[in-house]
């Protein structure tokens, strides 16, 4: 196993080959605007609020896991890909942990499996929708009032949704499909 030289690495300014530390800044730069910005930390969070945040960072996390484990990959450090691969597992878990409540109601009333989950995963899908639309015309109301950072968080969330219901239509598609 080669051993690896992390000054060597940062001097030779390697990880400018893909766009993840321009990711990392940009996420940096919304959280640090977002926690400068005094009057949303006073606000009163609801529920979907709640809901929204929880599903975006699954989802975000569940993006970046997948991409540091291709890059530990790549660069071999070792033990770094098995954590984000587990990581990664259970993001996607979590995810599908969000469906259970919707589906717990649901088998009262429907008893055939493949019935159940694609009506599960489409009332999933409406859910997320409007978890988007939310988000987005958040983002539209603090653009409005010039609150930038306000306005970049809501469009990230919404952004994040549109990642979800891909997965969740992909999922309907697939058991439908089958």
């Amino acid at each position: 196993m080669d051993t690896f030289d992390l000054k060597k690495y940062l001097a030779e300014n390697i990880l400018k080959e893909n766009d993840m530390d321009n990711l990392g800044k940009e996420l940096s730069m919304a959280i640090e605007d977002k926690l400068e910005d005094k009057e949303d930390i006073n606000e009163v969070v609801d529920p979907i609020s709640i809901l929204s945040y929880l599903l975006a960072g699954t989802t975000l996390t569940n993006i970046l896991a997948k991409y540091a484990g291709k890059f530990f990959k790549k660069y071999n450090f070792g033990k770094g890909e098995a954590a984000a691969k587990k990581i990664y597992n259970f993001t996607h878990k979590l995810e599908n942990d969000f469906k259970s409540p919707i589906k717990t109601v649901l088998s009262i009333f429907v008893k055939d499996k493949k019935s159940l989950d694609l009506i599960t995963n489409g009332l999933f899908a409406v859910l997320l929708l409007v978890l988007g639309g939310v988000a987005g015309a958040n983002a539209y109301e603090a653009v409005k009032v010039n609150n930038v950072s306000t306005a970049g968080m809501a469009t990230l969330k919404a952004a994040l949704k549109g990642k979800d219901l891909q997965v969740v239509i992909a999922d309907i598609i697939s058991g439908i499909t089958s």
